[in-house]
């Protein structure tokens, strides 16, 4: 019985030494990854052509322009701004007055029936759009967290100059920037 003890003790010593060879401490490693962030818009019509108006007169765009994120992966936040045209300049409040127009732009499902210059006038300078700003007040309708994908109907308004010397055809180029939502 001395002897089947002896040999137990020095079986649990051995097994204790071996475990104490073969354990040992932890470790850890970093495993990193980069969400492939291509920021990308497109609009898929290259011009609207509202035709000749009248001086003072507003019109709303008979379609809308398509505006899709298509980015491999990201949901986007736009931003909206145009340049003025060759002979004209963009205002945004009050009535235009000689060689000034206002434009305008709105994301809708539908024809907007409601615009307001402080919401929806686009300026030279840009600006970020959300429920309200070139919004119609419908989160899935907005310039905001459009998903992959997304396509967004953008309208325009116009209020033309009261009168002006430039009778040719006008070009207003508007400019649709993308940023990560």
């Amino acid at each position: 019985m001395k002897r089947l003890s002896g040999i137990l003790v020095g079986l649990v010593a051995v097994v204790g030494i071996i475990g104490l060879a073969y354990g040992g401490t932890t470790d850890s490693i970093e495993v990193k990854v980069t969400l492939a962030s291509d920021i990308d818009v497109n609009i898929t019509q290259t011009e609207y052509n509202f035709t000749t108006l009248e001086g003072g007169e507003t019109s709303v765009s008979g379609i809308p322009a398509t505006v899709t994120n298509t980015s491999s992966s990201n949901r986007e936040d736009w931003q909206l701004e145009l340049d003025n045209s060759t002979n004209w300049t963009a205002i945004t409040d009050g009535t235009p007055g000689e060689d000034e127009f206002m434009l305008m732009a709105q994301f809708s499902n539908s024809v907007p029936g409601s615009w307001t210059s402080a919401n929806h006038a686009l300026d030279t300078l840009a600006a970020d759009c959300s429920l309200s700003k070139f919004g119609n007040g419908t989160y899935g309708e907005c310039g905001l967290d459009v998903p992959k994908s997304g396509a967004r109907s953008m309208w325009f308004r116009i209020t033309m100059p009261s009168y002006s010397t430039y009778v040719s055809e006008e070009t207003i180029p508007v400019t649709v920037t993308a940023s990560i939502g």
